[in-house]
């Protein structure tokens, strides 16, 4: 009696555990996340992809990353798919485009997954970061980061730069009158006709003029000269090039009027401007010189080819006057 009593006991836990046992017991549960590329550059988007294999009655519950993710600039993050393998289990995979703004190597955090079966029951996966390798486009020992230098301070007087700025906005109101007086009386139009090449040339000019990188503010003197390249862009060649950081860039010069030398040197002035802005990259004070007559060098090589003078046969008169006859060509 006694057996029989103790083998029902048995049987009943058996069926409990049975009962309580997790959906996912009935298969493995797989968690990779891979990235499209491992390498970059400053700036360039990565697409990351999550895959969740997993029993068919199971849930996948992928969080919501933050906008900043460890290390990673999250870009965007998709909405969860899965679809069924035919054979029990099912496949649930979600994108997420990352970027980094500094060379080195760098990992993303661990990413926990949780799955929830029929009954309510939950279990957390991990998977396993991935290495990211973000490559500097300039050359090897330009890289160095120093602290950046205070500003030069100068002990002048209260009074005389209120003076000056006075006198400075009283020749630039007079001069600016007088100018467009003169435009006036003269008939021209008051617009910039100058071709988009030449005034890029004079904004380089200026942006030398204003020796930014010699008072150590790098980041003004790297920006003015990108956003003239960049209007030169947009004017030249119908680029779009304000709303697009330097990654989108090199996808929409692939189809421009650049041959792939210029579009090269192009993103290289580009790319280093970034490491300068958003890396805090302090540059040596001859390479930040060098910019503006880099970028000039590229404008000069892109400008458009002068037209041709067309050449006119036709005999030209003899005077002015209707009566005049046309000019004899010698024979």
């Amino acid at each position: 009696m006694k057996q029989k009593q103790a083998l029902i006991l048995i049987i009943t836990i058996v069926a409990l555990l049975t009962t309580a046992l997790p959906a996912w017991a009935a298969g493995p549960v797989s968690v990779t996340l891979t990235a499209d590329k491992n390498e970059l550059t400053v700036g360039d988007p990565v697409k990351l992809t999550l895959e969740v294999g997993h029993p068919a009655e199971t849930h996948v519950i992928i969080p919501p990353l933050d906008k900043t993710w460890g290390d990673v600039e999250v870009r965007s993050q998709s909405k969860a798919e899965t679809v069924d393998n035919g054979d029990g289990t099912q496949t649930t995979r979600e994108t997420i485009e990352v970027t980094l703004f500094a060379p080195g190597e760098f990992q993303t955090p661990p990413l926990p997954v949780t799955l929830s079966d029929s009954s309510g029951q939950t279990t957390e996966e991990m998977a396993a970061p991935v290495s990211l390798v973000v490559t500097p486009v300039l050359a090897e020992g330009d890289t160095t980061l120093d602290d950046i230098r205070p500003q030069v301070g100068l002990d002048v007087p209260a009074a005389w730069p209120m003076i000056l700025t006075g006198v400075v906005l009283a020749v630039v109101v007079v001069g600016g009158s007088f100018w467009l007086y003169r435009r006036w009386r003269g008939g021209r139009g008051l617009f910039d006709n100058r071709p988009p090449y030449q005034v890029a040339l004079d904004e380089l000019a200026r942006v030398e003029g204003l020796k930014l990188a010699e008072q150590g503010q790098f980041k003004q003197h790297y920006s003015l000269v990108t956003d003239c390249l960049r209007t030169y862009l947009e004017a030249q060649f119908n680029i779009s090039a304000f709303d697009r950081t330097t990654a989108e860039l090199k996808h929409s010069l692939a189809g421009s009027a650049l041959n792939a030398e210029q579009a090269r040197q192009l993103i290289n002035l580009f790319a280093e401007s970034d490491l300068v802005k958003f890396a805090k990259l302090e540059p040596d004070l001859e390479m930040a010189r060098q910019f503006p007559g880099q970028a000039r060098n590229l404008v000069t090589s892109t400008r458009p080819e002068p037209e041709p003078a067309k050449n006119n046969d036709t005999p030209r008169s003899l005077g002015s006057g209707p009566g005049q006859r046309p000019m004899e060509v010698p024979q």
